[in-house]
């Protein structure tokens, strides 16, 4: 049967021709209006999905544990005798502060010769003046020669290039000597530096292990080193929580002081959100570990302390 070539629909008259010019306006209409709502989400705000991720309320985080971030015991990279040891237990120091060092007698005198031998240039100065006799000599020769043939013979004249030659390369091989030496001078001074124990960052010394006197071996225990400007606050949060969670939010924390400790309940010590694990622990029922760094402001964050942590909303959000 064949079809129609036209129908009539809504008073219109339609035919096959205008189905399609239709179907075709309707398509472009919809690529315009999706590339627009594209553009307007890259342009300026987040996809639907994000918005609906972003924290809008704060978050209490109850039985927070207070950490040190910054500790570090201390050693010696060499074995030795304690020569000196220059903090107690309790002083404050700051980075670079000297701590302790080895006897270091013997490495002081290799460094001091090491020293000599880099900053000398005789060789270099005497190999210079060898080179310099060296091309005269084959000079007055080839002069020689020029006045009247064969006054020196050509073997003569050979075997002085030669000469010259070799005086030469002395000169390279004593720069080459000293420069050697310069290495081996510095060489002795970064062994001389593993004598020396010095802090590697502001801190408290909570710890001394040796006394003078005390033999050494590598690696062994001699200092306790602790910063308690900033501390951790560590905690536990839900998985949904730590989805709405973003490093860098602002935080409050509270002591959970026992009674007769002293201190300033409910003081609160800003900070901010540092670390979201992204890791579940499933014996906690699938809660995600998280932690903070707080100024800790009048030493009264100390370790082993509990404490409630809130998360505020980011400003904006």
């Amino acid at each position: 049967m064949r079809k129609p070539d036209h129908w009539f629909v809504g008073g219109f008259r339609w035919n096959w021709g205008c189905r399609r010019r239709w179907v075709l306006a309707t398509v472009i209409a919809g690529i315009f209006f999706a590339s627009a709502a594209a553009a307007t989400w890259s342009g300026g705000g987040e996809s639907p999905a994000a918005e609906a991720t972003k924290l809008t309320r704060p978050i209490s985080v109850a039985s927070c544990s207070v950490k040190l971030i910054d500790e570090a015991v201390l050693a010696f990279e060499r074995p030795g005798i304690l020569g000196a040891i220059e903090v107690r237990e309790g002083d404050l120091v700051e980075s670079g502060h000297f701590l302790a060092k080895l006897k270091d007698d013997v490495a002081k005198a290799a460094l001091a010769v090491a020293a000599e031998t880099a900053a000398s240039d005789i060789d270099i100065r005497y190999a210079q003046a060898a080179a310099d006799i060296a091309i005269k000599e084959v000079e007055r020769m080839v002069a020689a020669n020029e006045k009247k043939s064969n006054v020196v013979p050509d073997l003569d004249v050979d075997r002085a290039k030669l000469n010259a030659v070799k005086t030469a390369l002395e000169v390279e091989k004593a720069r080459h000597t000293r420069d050697i030496n310069v290495l081996k001078a510095e060489e002795a001074a970064a062994q001389l530096a593993t004598y020396r124990l010095e802090a590697p960052f502001d801190g408290f010394v909570s710890r001394v292990h040796l006394t003078k006197g005390a033999s050494v071996k590598q690696g062994d225990p001699v200092l306790k080193l602790v910063s308690t400007r900033k501390v951790k606050v560590e905690g536990e949060v839900t998985l949904h929580d730590a989805g709405l969670l973003r490093a860098g939010a602002k935080v409050s924390v509270v002591l959970a002081v026992p009674e007769g400790a002293g201190g300033e309940a409910g003081k609160s010590y800003p900070g901010k959100l540092v670390f979201i694990d992204v890791e579940t622990k499933p014996l906690s029922k699938g809660a995600v570990r998280i932690w903070a760094e707080v100024e800790n402001v009048d030493n009264m964050l100390r370790t082993g302390l509990t404490a409630t942590m809130t998360i505020s909303p980011s400003k904006g959000e």
